[in-house]
């Protein structure tokens, strides 16, 4: 087809040369000279036809990089977006309006860290408790405890409240004690909700019949949500009383009854697992359309004869003999969470405190108390997961902490996930654990770490990674921002 093409334009170009030539010659009636034969004939339709080609050659290479050029934009469009995939929303996030700690060595996450900067949080010698040799155990022990001061009002209230006895042991009252003390702060910072003494008063009004008719109604503050975590030994009875003493106690320090959620029956399979606990409660938040407002406490005591007696039935108990055993703590630590808008409400709050992003959670397969060289990656893919979730690189970490204790096992494990996440950080200050200053306690152990890392968020002005790895199996990682940040 080109062929057959080329050919006509030929043709066409030298009729059109010859026939105007010879048609002009006869006109002026002349017989052209040898030159303009060989320029009409000859060097014209060549030059045409030279030109003609060469134009449509430089047009066909003007053309073809114009396409290129489109085609190379096109897939450069095309990999970057394929390199870089759009951003999946966060999930609903808590808000840490405030906290609270009774602990050894600290009564606020401010005074905590304070003695841990200082290094002068360290367990001590007990003047009460003796291990099988008669030697006084290594313990972390309460400053303060009301213990008894607590024991004769829960007395009094008892009957009122048609309770029977819980037989509390001396740790039991001396963890009922703290956390007692943790909550009554803590329901004092959410009687600052800004609805809350409107609303009071509207009601007192309404049942004085002292209402004006048709007056506005004032927004109700949200429903409280109590949650108590004890140790997975306390007997049922026993945590049944401490949780509706603690509900006694919000109370008494101003909180309507009408505006206090019921006890949650599934909480009760917690025991001290705060991880679930507190998964549960971000699961909960994912309901967008409904206010939040939750107070999770954690309280427990291992300082007690029969405390001590069943660490070394377990041989858990640290000795100089067994220098990987548990050192015995107490007391209890407190978390106000609430969604962003009641958390503005809530003037006590001052600060505007940090996230609660995510929680991942896993299961080693063997226990870390049993096992001789520790090949379980379980806590390091929980911590990744946690920056995944919360779409954080590890790289920005401002800190680590964590429940965990002195013992070699719980130590290297950590070590070895904060070198894999966050190499940058320097273990000997970015790296706190409650456990090892604190002694064990549960799940007061890692409430305590995060109350830190609430106070380390907004100070450092950066995200804060808070592991769990003081018990045997559970693995927990949850990552913090600065509520300005998120």
């Amino acid at each position: 087809m080109n062929v057959l093409r080329n050919l006509v334009l030929l043709l066409a170009t030298f009729g059109a040369s010859w026939g105007g030539a010879i048609w002009y010659w006869r006109e002026t009636n002349r017989m052209p000279a040898t030159s303009e034969l060989v320029l009409y004939m000859l060097v014209l339709p060549l030059a045409l036809l030279t030109g003609w080609w060469g134009g449509r050659k430089a047009w066909d290479r003007m053309t073809s990089l114009a396409s290129e050029r489109t085609r190379d934009q096109v897939s450069a469009a095309q990999v970057t977006a394929t390199a870089t995939p759009v951003a999946m929303p966060l999930p609903p996030a808590l808000t840490i309006a405030a906290s609270a700690l009774r602990v050894p060595h600290g009564d606020s996450a401010h005074a905590l860290r304070g003695a841990l900067a200082g290094a002068g949080a360290r367990p001590t010698l007990d003047s009460e408790l003796y291990d099988d040799d008669g030697y006084p155990v290594m313990s972390a022990r309460l400053a303060d405890s009301d213990a008894a001061g607590l024991r004769e009002e829960l007395q009094q209230w008892r009957p009122i409240a048609q309770l029977d006895d819980p037989h509390f042991d001396s740790a039991q009252w001396r963890a009922l004690a703290a956390a007692s003390a943790v909550l009554a702060e803590l329901a004092a910072q959410a009687f600052g909700h800004a609805y809350l003494a409107p609303w009071l008063q509207q009601e007192q009004d309404r049942q004085q019949s002292r209402l004006p008719p048709g007056a506005p109604v004032t927004p109700a503050p949200p429903m409280l949500q109590l949650l108590a975590l004890w140790p997975s030994d306390w007997k049922a009875q026993q945590a049944a009383v401490a949780d509706q003493w603690l509900r006694e106690v919000l109370t008494r320090a101003g909180w309507p009854a009408q505006r206090l959620a019921a006890p949650a029956a599934a909480t009760r399979g917690d025991g001290d697992d705060a991880g679930a606990a507190l998964a549960r409660l971000l699961a909960q938040r994912a309901d967008v359309g409904q206010d939040f407002l939750a107070i999770v406490i954690a309280a427990g005591s291992h300082l007690s004869e029969e405390g001590i007696a069943q660490l070394a039935e377990r041989n858990a108990l640290f000795t100089s003999g067994h220098p990987q055993g548990q050192i015995p703590g107490e007391g209890a630590a407190g978390l106000l969470l609430a969604d962003a808008a009641q958390a503005k409400l809530i003037a006590a709050a001052g600060q505007p405190g940090s996230v609660l992003q995510t929680v991942a959670s896993g299961r080693r397969a063997v226990s870390a108390d049993e096992v001789r060289r520790d090949t379980d990656t379980c806590l390091s893919t929980v911590a990744a997961k946690a920056l995944q979730d919360g779409q954080v690189d590890g790289a920005h970490i401002a800190l680590v902490t964590a429940d965990t204790s002195h013992r070699t096992s719980r130590v290297t494990e950590l070590m070895h996930v904060v070198t894999s996440v966050a190499p940058q950080l320097d273990p000997g200050t970015d790296v706190i654990g409650i456990a090892g200053s604190c002694g064990s306690c549960g799940a007061v152990s890692w409430l305590t770490a995060l109350a830190v890392a609430d106070a380390e968020a907004q100070d450092r002005g950066g995200p804060v990674l808070c592991i769990s790895n003081e018990d045997p199996y559970r693995r927990y990682a949850a990552l913090l921002r600065p509520a300005t940040a998120a």
